[in-house]
This record gives structure tokens, C-alpha cells and sequence, in this order.
């Protein structure tokens, strides 16, 4: 059986093998991410799959944005019962309606910052006084 995900602009192709439908089907939904159109934090449609191991014992799978002012990622998710099963990590959205996907910004990012630290300056911003100087 073969599957595709849909990460940015670009097709991924998985094949699952089973002895039967039932199996390959169940194999299948090991791939339980969904289609990842674009990036949470600057809405490129520049992404990547990607993976790595650290420290020689933690393996990694990720979306990468390949945007150089943003490089947001999201790791993927497994069940300690079974690790072979993978998912977008998600987050409560902040107006608590729902999930959303967990992307993140390298702390050391140029450009934009992430929604949380433009968040953070603007409280930061408005709990300074001002000594009668206007706000930048």
C-alpha cells in the first residue's frame, strides 16, 4: 500500500507492507500525521522532512521551514508503547479553542522573532516607563 503525505510544497511517498489488507491498513496509520501545508510561524510553504539522532541515542523526526529568516521546526511525536507510531506534535491554542501544530523558532534566529517573544517585548514594552520619551 502505498501513501502520501503532503509537507509544503512538497510529496512524500510511504509504502506499508502487510500480510493482508488488515495489516497494511494498520500499518498504515503508523503514518498518522496529517498534511502540513505550510509553516505556523511565517506561512512558507518551504518545508522539509528531516531527521537526525543525538547524542548517539535520541532519534529525531521533523518539519523543517526552509525559509533562512524563520528555520521554525516541529518534531514529531511517537507513543511509548509504541514508537513506531508518529504524529505532529500539537499545542493548545491560546484562546483555548483547539490544537494547533507545536511550531518552534531556533532561539538564535535572525529576522522575525517567534509569536512568543514579540508577544513577551510588547509586555515588556509596555511595563517600562517611558520618562516621558516616546515608545520605539
Amino acid at each position: 500500500m502505498k501513501i502520501e503525505k503532503k509537507i509544503g510544497k512538497n510529496s512524500y511517498e510511504f509504502t506499508v507492507e502487510g500480510e493482508n489488507l488488515h495489516e497494511a491498513v494498520m500499518e498504515s496509520k503508523k503514518l498518522s500525521f496529517f498534511d502540513v501545508s505550510k509553516c505556523g510561524c511565517c506561512g512558507s510553504d518551504d518545508l522539509s522532512l528531516d531527521a537526525h539522532v543525538a547524542q548517539n541515542k535520541f532519534k529525531y523526526t521533523t518539519i523543517k521551514c526552509g525559509n533562512r529568516d524563520c528555520r521554525a521546526s516541529v518534531n514529531f511525536g511517537t507513543q511509548t508503547e509504541n514508537p513506531d507510531v508518529f504524529y505532529v506534535r500539537l499545542r493548545d491554542k491560546a484562546d483555548g479553542t483547539g490544537k494547533e501544530i507545536d511550531w518552534k523558532r531556533p532561539e538564535n534566529t535572525a529576522g522575525t522573532p517567534a509569536p512568543q517573544q514579540v508577544a513577551q517585548q510588547q509586555v515588556n514594552n509596555y511595563a517600562q516607563p517611558n520618562n516621558g520619551q516616546p515608545r520605539q
